[in-house]
């Protein structure tokens, strides 16, 4: 049996992460997939990219988050349905690391590793093939939908997929269309219960076993930690945790 897990959405949220990554170490698993939005929203981004780069057997994907904040940080262009996220962003890019930069700068947006023969597609969130390069000032993440058997069917390049993991919806999901199981676990940082969630998958010879995760974790004290923080839209992003 190989045993993977799935992280996604952590959102600058070291509080959430420190106790998944806890209880990642107690769960005996092989490797760690980190599926996007590492930073954005929570402002601890610095020290959620340290603890992901010190993890061993740890791969990460680009989400929309981490895509806008480099293209703020490259001067090239930036969504325009997000004008109005742009000085949350400035403060983020202000703030980030160089060599988190050039970390983020070499990020796949996917991964399809094979184990025991189950083709698995890791994404921040199921995209179209001609979208899969698609400029992040196109908002290629928002073109599909919201995650549904319906909107999910029209998705190309899926064809001998048999799992499809992704994040991007903060909510968690599993279900089965055109022959592919779609798992969110949910979102690690962005929850109102003082709960991080994140995934288990067992593979072997006959398939898999997905695991929906919590972990318990300080919320009170990262939400103190955020007020004191000078980060743009900060009541939005404390409205979340309500």
């Amino acid at each position: 049996m190989y045993r993977i897990a799935i992280i996604t959405d952590i959102h600058g949220n070291i509080y959430a992460l420190n106790a998944v990554m806890k209880e990642i170490q107690k769960k005996s698993v092989d490797f760690i997939y980190c599926l996007g939005d590492m930073i954005g929203i929570g402002p601890f981004s610095n020290e959620v990219l340290d603890t992901l780069q010190e993890t061993d057997n740890l791969k990460m994907v680009s989400g929309n988050h981490d895509e806008a904040v480099l293209a703020l940080l490259n001067n090239e262009p930036y969504p325009k349905s997000r004008v109005d996220v742009i000085p949350h962003h400035e403060w983020i890019a202000e703030r980030l690391n160089k060599q988190h930069k050039s970390v983020l700068e070499k990020l796949p947006r996917i991964i399809n590793p094979t184990i025991y023969e189950q083709s698995l597609h890791l994404i921040h969130y199921p995209l179209k093939q001609s979208f899969h390069n698609a400029h992040i000032c196109r908002d290629p993440f928002d073109l599909t939908g919201m995650p549904n058997q319906e909107n999910f069917t029209s998705l190309d390049a899926l064809d001998g997929f048999s799992l499809v993991c992704f994040g991007h919806d903060h909510s968690s999901h599993k279900f089965t269309c055109n022959s592919t199981t779609f798992f969110n676990p949910g979102s690690v940082g962005c929850f109102n219960k003082p709960f991080a969630r994140y995934g288990i998958i067992d593979i072997n010879q006959n398939g898999y076993n997905l695991m929906q995760q919590c972990v318990p974790y300080e919320l009170d004290k990262y939400v103190k930690e955020l007020r004191k923080t000078s980060i743009p839209r900060k009541e939005i992003i404390l409205s979340i945790y309500n």
